[in-house]
């Protein structure tokens, strides 16, 4: 698999300026994006809520992949953090984290996960890189967002 950029999708809205931001960066990079949702079904067997609007995501971040010349590869892991998420990292020769936080609270909790993410990396055997690069965005304000849309839709 080619290195690339990991877009970590929970459903939230904040989503949204997370995705826009991981195609920029991969179109500025190697021009690979994974887009990583976690499992989500309801005890019925139905897929979750969050799981559709990732999967919204998947569909936006598609969409303005092809508009980059991006390739977009989607995951579906059994949660997004610890091991499983660690061994995604590894065998998928990621550099970059791209994921969101609705607030300032969530801003720096995510750090404080990033960067012990970070430390279970560099135990990792199979880790590669001297660090991980992440990027927790937080929510557009309204005027980017108005930005993001046009500039979306005159492409399209």
């Amino acid at each position: 698999m080619e290195a690339g950029i990991a877009l970590l999708l929970t459903g939230a809205s904040v989503d949204l300026s997370a995705t826009i931001h991981a195609v920029e960066l991969a179109r500025r990079t190697t021009k690979i994006l994974h887009a990583v949702c976690k499992a989500g079904r309801t005890a019925d067997g139905k897929r979750s809520a969050a799981r559709e609007r990732q999967e919204e995501f998947v569909s936006l971040a598609t969409k303005l992949a092809n508009q980059e010349g991006v390739k977009v590869h989607t995951h579906i892991l059994e949660r997004l953090t610890g091991e499983p998420l660690i061994r995604f990292l590894c065998a998928h020769r990621i550099f970059c984290l791209v994921l969101g936080a609705n607030d300032r609270k969530g801003f720096e909790r995510k750090t404080v996960w990033v960067n012990l993410l970070r430390k279970q990396l560099q135990a990792s055997e199979n880790w590669y890189l001297p660090d991980l690069w992440s990027v927790v965005m937080t929510p557009f304000d309204a005027a980017k967002l108005e930005s993001s849309v046009s500039k979306i839709n005159s492409q399209s």
